[in-house]
C-alpha cells in the first residue's frame, strides 16, 4: 500500500533538531483492495490489530492516508525509542479525544498528510519541548491559485508580505513574484497550522488564524507571537521552524512551559 518509510533527521531549518521526521508516500489505492491490504498489514505486524480495527472505522477514501500516516509514526516510534523496536513492543498509535496521535509518555509528536505524502514528527520529552506540531504543504508552481491571505494573515503579516514582493521584485518578472508570494503565503499557513496542533493540548479548542501571528524571514527559525487569551498570562512559549524541498513545504512547531 505503501513505500518503506523513510526515517529522516530533520533538517534544522525544518525542526528542533532533535526531532525524527518519517515520511511515507501515499499511492492510490482502488478503495475496494482495503481488505487484501488490510491482512497484508496484519500478518506483517506493519500496523498494530487496534490500528487496523480504527483503520476500519473511517470512511474508506481517508484509510490510505491513516495507514501511511501510522507506518510513519511508529517508524518514528522505533527510531527514538529503542524499547519500541520490536513490533510486539509497539503499542498501538490511537487517537486522543482530540483527534491527535495517542502516542507513549516519553514522547510528543504529530502526523500530517497531503496528497500523496504523509510525514510524521517526533521527539522525546525535554524541558525545551513539551508538545511537537507539524504541517505539510505543496509549493505551488504557479500562481493561479486562490488567494487565502485575506482569511489567514493579520494585518501585520500582510504588510510584511507586501514588504517581499516588493524585495523580491527587483529580481523576479511579475508572474514568478505572484507565485513566490503563494509560496510564502503557505508557508505562513503550514506554520501556523504547526503551532495550532502545539498548543492544542493546552487549550483544547479550535484556534482562529489571526490568534498567532508570525514573523518569517528566511528559511528556517521565526518568531512566533500568541495572542491566545488563554495562554497571555502564562508561561507557554512557542518555537516554530520551515523548509522547503523540490515539492514540499515543511513546518513544525514545539510548545514549551
Amino acid at each position: 500500500m505503501t513505500d518503506s518509510p523513510r526515517p529522516v533527521r530533520a533538517p534544522h531549518a525544518a525542526a528542533h533538531p532533535d526531532a525524527v521526521l518519517v515520511a511515507v508516500d501515499v499511492p492510490s489505492t482502488p478503495l475496494d483492495a482495503w481488505p487484501e491490504v488490510r491482512e497484508q498489514l496484519a500478518e506483517s505486524k506493519a500496523l498494530h490489530a487496534d490500528e487496523l480495527a480504527l483503520a476500519d472505522t473511517l470512511p474508506p477514501p481517508r484509510r490510505p492516508l491513516f495507514v501511511a500516516g501510522r507506518l510513519a509514526m511508529r517508524t518514528a516510534l522505533r527510531t527514538t525509542l529503542p524499547e519500541a523496536r520490536d513490533a510486539d513492543a509497539l503499542p498501538p498509535v490511537l487517537r486522543t479525544a482530540r483527534g491527535a496521535p495517542l502516542l507513549p509518555d516519553a514522547v510528543t509528536g504529530s502526523i500530517t498528510h497531503k496528497g500523496s505524502r504523509a510525514l510524521a514528527a517526533l521527539q522525546r520529552l525535554s524541558p525545551t519541548v513539551t508538545h511537537l506540531g507539524v504541517d505539510l504543504e505543496r509549493r505551488p508552481r504557479d500562481a493561479n491559485a486562490t488567494d487565502i491571505a485575506a482569511r489567514i494573515l493579520t494585518d501585520r503579516e500582510r504588510d510584511a508580505l507586501a514588504d517581499y514582493a516588493r524585495a523580491i521584485g527587483q529580481a523576479h518578472p511579475p508572474h514568478d513574484v505572484a507565485r513566490l508570494v503563494r509560496e510564502r503565503t503557505l508557508v505562513h499557513f503550514a506554520l501556523k497550522e504547526a503551532v495550532y496542533k502545539a498548543i492544542d493540548p493546552v487549550v483544547q479548542r479550535y484556534v482562529r488564524f489571526t490568534e498567532v501571528a508570525l514573523s518569517v524571514q528566511d528559511e528556517g527559525a521565526v518568531l512566533v507571537t500568541l495572542a491566545v487569551p488563554e495562554l497571555l498570562d502564562t508561561t507557554w512559549h512557542v518555537d516554530a521552524w520551515w523548509h522547503l524541498d523540490d515539492e514540499w513545504i515543511v513546518a513544525t512547531a514545539v510548545s514549551r512551559r
